[in-house]
């Protein structure tokens, strides 16, 4: 009997001894020197195409473009592409025109099918746990009140939505915080807080409608208030919400904060400083941006603008390792857009052509 056992332990640790030289010896399938760099989205032309995934490696300074279809066999994106998030080992990319949510691996390989049962005009995604949590407009917005717009929770590992929940007033961009989902209403003065345990919605009333958020060091909340057609406000600015209490604490104005769809605010990597899009239409329709800085220490925003005089701005991120500012601009959402790079001081470096009417960008590393 005693001899049996002694074999058997052998056994299982000859095994266990393979089997971890075997995971040693294993090749990472998603190595760094290959998935490393920002990924521009372009969201193209509505319901015309033309969207696609631009490559820009920070660290040779080589841009890609089209690198979405070079990464599976010159297939096109079929939908605009809204917004891009990284999740684990996956990246999701929210599409209008069809309406689908696309899964694709580090490599930017897609690995799903694109999902369009329960999405109706999806604008904005973020994760938690096993879920992945889908603004929607519905499928017949009135560009009004928006009475059928919803959350979507896609289950991540099955690639299925489980449930949706109503939410009237337009959901835009959102963020997860102290076990809750925090939604930006682009078309009511409010912003919705989702208790993800309970799944139950309470609200927050702000002075105009709002649009994406930006967490601060502690978690806590940095919102845009913007002015739109549908819903004027003159308390344009900054909101600062605090997830303890789910409280707007504080209003800093700001004037002409951008209403445009995309990455109008960013933070640096020390949370010290706050990027945001300010944007404003000249008496011939053509529309000049530039770039405000707000100090999270001061609660100020400086005196002028980090960048100005930018024509057809849509979008702005910053990379976190060396606090380069990428800045994005379209004139037109046919024609290439353009990727401009700022060091930290705001000293442009580089100018790349990048896809059509590029909104923002994601990093992998």
């Amino acid at each position: 009997m005693k001899k049996n056992f002694k074999l058997m332990l052998m056994l299982f640790l000859s095994v266990f001894v393979f089997a971890s030289c075997n995971n040693e010896d294993e090749e990472d399938p998603f190595p760094g020197e290959l998935t490393q760099g920002y990924y521009v989205v372009n969201y193209g032309s509505y319901g015309k195409g033309g969207a696609s995934i631009s490559k820009y490696d920070y660290n040779t300074g080589v841009m890609t473009n089209f690198y979405n279809e070079q990464q599976n066999g010159g297939k096109e994106l079929l939908s605009n592409i809204q917004y891009g998030y990284t999740y684990r080992d996956s990246v999701f990319l929210v599409g209008n025109s069809p309406d689908q949510i696309i899964t694709m691996n580090p490599l930017m390989v897609q690995s799903k099918p694109g999902l369009t049962d329960k999405i109706a005009n999806p604008r904005f995604c973020v994760a938690s746990g096993e879920y992945l949590y889908i603004s929607c407009l519905g499928l017949n917005p009135d560009w009004n009140e928006m009475p059928d717009s919803y959350i979507a929770k896609y289950k991540i590992g099955a690639n299925t939505v489980e449930s949706t929940f109503d939410l009237p007033g337009g959901p835009e961009g959102m963020a997860v915080s102290n076990g809750k989902l925090y939604i930006a209403l682009n078309y009511k003065d409010s912003i919705a807080v989702f208790d993800l345990k309970n799944e139950t919605f309470a609200y927050i009333q702000t002075p105009a409608v709002t649009s994406y958020f930006q967490p601060d060091k502690t978690g806590n909340l940095y919102v845009t208030l913007v002015n739109t057609y549908n819903n004027p406000s003159t308390e344009t600015g900054l909101g600062y919400i605090n997830v303890k209490t789910d409280k707007l604490e504080e209003v800093f104005r700001l004037d002409n904060v951008s209403n445009s769809y995309g990455s109008i605010i960013s933070m640096n990597a020390a949370f010290s400083k706050l990027f945001v899009i300010t944007s404003a239409y000249d008496e011939n329709w053509n529309l000049t941006g530039a770039v405000e800085v707000f100090n999270t220490n001061s609660k100020t925003f400086s005196s002028e603008p980090f960048v100005s005089g930018i024509s057809g701005i849509s979008g702005v991120t910053i990379n976190k390792f060396d606090d380069t500012m990428y800045l994005f601009s379209a004139q037109s959402t046919t024609g290439a857009g353009q990727m401009k790079i700022y060091t930290p001081d705001g000293t442009s470096t580089a100018t790349h052509a990048v896809g059509a009417y590029p909104v923002g960008a994601f990093f992998q590393d």
